[in-house]
């Protein structure tokens, strides 16, 4: 039986999943419904959710190599005041199919949902499993700065070479991509999408060029955009028309009859490949009067994201920290959405 390369189905992903073979996917990767009861899909009892849930996955595992990986990104499960990790509920489920796990990975952002009894969510988890321990790993591909780059060692049979990897590190499991929201050039009409930037690391990681990357619940295709743009193949199932249709159109990369994009990413490509310019054209969930070119654009690597996150999480400590002590907090230089740098900025409580 052939696999449907380079393909994306309109309809249930296990419509999809049963007609492939045996082991004919590198990489599984997704973010299922969180069944959180938004307006994109239907609230139910959780035994009957986390049941889905099993069939999905086992039907994943099946039609993944030995030598491949398993992504599953997943969020909580929240009823009446209750919140439930669903990574805590799936985790079983995929060591019941012989699965092994290799690292539970925090995707951590400073906004999220809001909580007034409760403390604030600002994380979802990604579950990284493998189907067996001759598994694909590139570290080479994903590495990251290293915090201190130049350091040496200061004694011994290696004193004054560098003691650290001159490539850069492992980026480790707490990642902290920027959630793909407004003003996010990847934002689709879909609610809820990954970074391209996240997925690229998994790809590049657990894959060679030319394997096969599998998203069962493609959304707006952005699984399937990487895997394109890093020379793998991809093939998936999407059962809503409208996300269906801006995943194809993603990888179209074309305007459509109005002269539109599905985000900003896919026009500013368009006009970076062709010359012509961004004011042309417009895109889905376009805000201002016009779009603008790329070399206009404020686009931040997750290292920024790392220190601006860890910056704010030490402000929030500090600011605690004199609270309780009933001392006067420190200045917040982003105060008011302004970062500023010189003098003091007292935070009024």
């Amino acid at each position: 039986m052939d696999t449907p390369l380079d393909q994306i189905a309109l309809g249930d992903c296990l419509h999809l999943l049963r007609s492939l073979p045996d082991g004919c996917v590198d990489l599984v990767v997704s973010s299922p419904p969180y069944n959180l009861g938004k307006a994109y899909e239907a609230r139910r009892a959780l035994a009957i959710y986390l049941e889905d849930q099993r069939v999905v996955l086992g039907e994943c595992c099946r039609v993944l190599r030995r030598t491949g990986s398993l992504f599953w990104q997943v969020g909580a499960f929240a009823d009446k005041g209750s919140l439930i990790p669903l990574d805590i509920r799936i985790f079983p489920i995929l060591e019941s199919f012989g699965l092994i796990p290799r690292n539970r990975i925090v995707w951590a952002r400073q906004h999220g949902l809001h909580a007034s009894r409760k403390f604030s969510c600002r994380h979802e988890t990604i579950l990284w499993f493998t189907r067996s321990d001759d598994y694909v790993f590139h570290l080479d591909a994903i590495r990251v700065p290293q915090k201190y780059r130049n350091k040496t060692f200061h004694r011994g049979a290696k004193h004054g070479e560098l003691s650290c990897h001159p490539d850069g590190k492992n980026p480790g499991d707490i990642w902290l991509f920027r959630n793909v929201k407004h003003n996010h050039e990847e934002q689709t009409i879909h609610p809820c999408q990954f970074p391209e930037d996240l997925i690229a690391r998994i790809v590049l990681a657990t894959t060679h060029p030319g394997q096969t990357v599998l998203d069962p619940y493609m959304g707006a295709g952005t699984v399937a955009v990487v895997a394109r743009d890093h020379g793998r193949h991809f093939l998936g199932a999407e059962s809503d028309p409208r996300y269906h249709a801006v995943a194809l159109r993603r990888l179209r990369g074309e305007p459509d009859a109005n002269q539109g994009f599905p985000n900003l990413k896919t026009l500013r490509d368009y006009c970076q490949r062709t010359g012509k310019p961004a004011a042309a054209y417009r895109f889905d969930v376009q805000v201002g009067e016009k779009p603008t070119d790329r070399r206009r654009a404020r686009i931040y690597p997750e290292e920024h994201h790392r220190h601006e996150m860890a910056e704010r999480l030490a402000y929030e400590e500090d600011a605690f920290a004199a609270d309780i002590r009933d001392q006067e907090r420190p200045g917040d230089r982003n105060r008011n959405g302004k970062r500023r740098s010189k003098g003091p900025t007292w935070f009024d409580p």
